[in-house]
Order: structure tokens, then C-alpha cells, then sequence
């Protein structure tokens, strides 16, 4: 697609597109793992039967975004209904899910996947609303690597430069002119 005369450009970005787009299946795979972990480990402290299967459902669930995480508590809540005497640990579990997904979606998403694919959190968060708004879910579960595609691109084309400065996470200025600013 490059050109003969490119060849060796084209092959850089490939393979850095790569790269980051590795990393952040690694960094999908340690957080859904981890909100497995705490799931497991939270239910289990609340005295939910079967919690480690709960738990297990729970990481392989969060493969499928925003349903797959409600899917994965529906489980562990409708045992709690049937097993519990009260409303309490229901309210626990539905507790439990509701904080994790909040601390996942929002603390450690952003961070982990904008340090993994080289955009800043801002740029993950702003990318997964734009290709949502644009394509659906589609364009949520696309959204970081599009981005990241786009940054390694604006790298190596001149013209896209300004995606570099507004997405990655490099300043914009150099050390020696951030003084100045």
C-alpha cells in the first residue's frame, strides 16, 4: 500500500502497531484476571457458595464489554437469592460488583491500557466514546486499538503529526522548551 520506496517505514509501523496492540491484549488479560481474583475473594468472604467458579465466570465474562460484567453478577446474585435468609448479602453482592466495575472501568482501564498501547488516559476514555458514538459497541471493543493504530500512523506520517501530540502519551514539548512554558 506504502510503495516500494517506503518499504522500510511501512515495516516499522507494523511492527510497532503490533507491539502495542500485544500489550494491550496483555493488559485486557491481567484486568479481567484480576477482577476474577477479587470476585472470587469477594464472594468468598461474603459467604457466597460456589465463589470461585463466580469468580472465574466473572474474568471470562469481561471479555464481552458492558454486558459481559452484569452477565457475570446476575449468577452469583441469583444464588445469593435463593441461598441467603435475607436481603442483606444480595445487597453485598450487588454492592461487591458495582464498586469493582467502577474502580475497573475507571481507575485501572484508563491507566493500564493508555501505559500499555502509548495513549494517555484522557485519549483512551475520549477514543472509546467517539468510536462507540461512531460505530456501537463495534467501536467499543475497537476503540483502543483504532487509537493506537492512529498514533503509531501520525508517527510516521508527517501530515497526521497533531494525533500524535493530542493522543500518545509523550509531551509535546521537549524538556529544554517545557522550561519556557
Amino acid at each position: 500500500i506504502a510503495g516500494k520506496t517506503s518499504l522500510s517505514v511501512t515495516t516499522k509501523a507494523f511492527a510497532e502497531a503490533g507491539r502495542r496492540i500485544s500489550r494491550y491484549l496483555l493488559m485486557q488479560f491481567i484486568i479481567n484476571a484480576t477482577m476474577g481474583l477479587a470476585v472470587g475473594i469477594g464472594l468468598t468472604l461474603i459467604g457466597v457458595p460456589y465463589a470461585a467458579l463466580w469468580g472465574l465466570s466473572a474474568a471470562v465474562l469481561r471479555y464481552i464489554p458492558y454486558v459481559g460484567p452484569w452477565m457475570a453478577a446476575l449468577l452469583p446474585i441469583a444464588v445469593s437469592v435463593i441461598t441467603a435468609p435475607g436481603w442483606e448479602q444480595v445487597a453485598i453482592v450487588i454492592a461487591l460488583f458495582v464498586v469493582l466495575e467502577l474502580l475497573s472501568n475507571n481507575v485501572m482501564e484508563p491507566w493500564l491500557y493508555g501505559q500499555s498501547v502509548g495513549l494517555s488516559s484522557l485519549a483512551v476514555i475520549v477514543s472509546a466514546i467517539f468510536w462507540t458514538w461512531l460505530w456501537g459497541p463495534v467501536g467499543l471493543v475497537l476503540a483502543t486499538p483504532i487509537t493506537a493504530c492512529l498514533v503509531v500512523l501520525s508517527r510516521y506520517v508527517p501530515e497526521l503529526a497533531v494525533f500524535d501530540t493530542l493522543l500518545s502519551e509523550r509531551p509535546a514539548l521537549k524538556p529544554h522548551l517545557q522550561l519556557y512554558q
